[in-house]
């Protein structure tokens, strides 16, 4: 695979991730998303099943689950953060290879 194939199937596979970084900033602006999943779910769920996690009417893992799906909302709010940063450090990166291509090609033509 040439230099050029190869910097821009890269390309093409980080333009995934930026993509999925838009998405994520998209949802993140929708009214809908903010309150079912901001103030729902990592709220009031997880305050609401953290509670039942420290209810010593139920058995053991009853009590495990709920402190399990208390974690939930912070494992998911990583999970946009996280794709948030690889994002942008993907479009960074898509400009180092547009412009490394620029040069070889422009290199080519000489």
């Amino acid at each position: 695979m040439s230099d050029i194939q190869e910097l821009e199937t890269q390309k093409a596979e980080l333009q995934k991730v930026v993509d999925l970084r838009d998405l994520i900033l998209k949802l993140s602006k929708n009214h809908d998303f903010r309150k079912v999943i901001h103030e729902e779910f990592f709220l009031n769920e997880a305050a609401r099943n953290a509670g039942i996690g420290g209810d010593p009417a139920l058995d053991e893992n009853q009590r495990k689950d709920a402190m399990q799906m208390s974690m939930a909302g912070g494992h998911l709010k990583r999970y946009l953060s996280a794709n948030v940063m690889m994002g942008n450090q993907a479009q960074s990166t898509i400009i180092q290879i547009d412009e490394a291509l620029e040069e070889i090609r422009t290199g080519e033509i000489d």
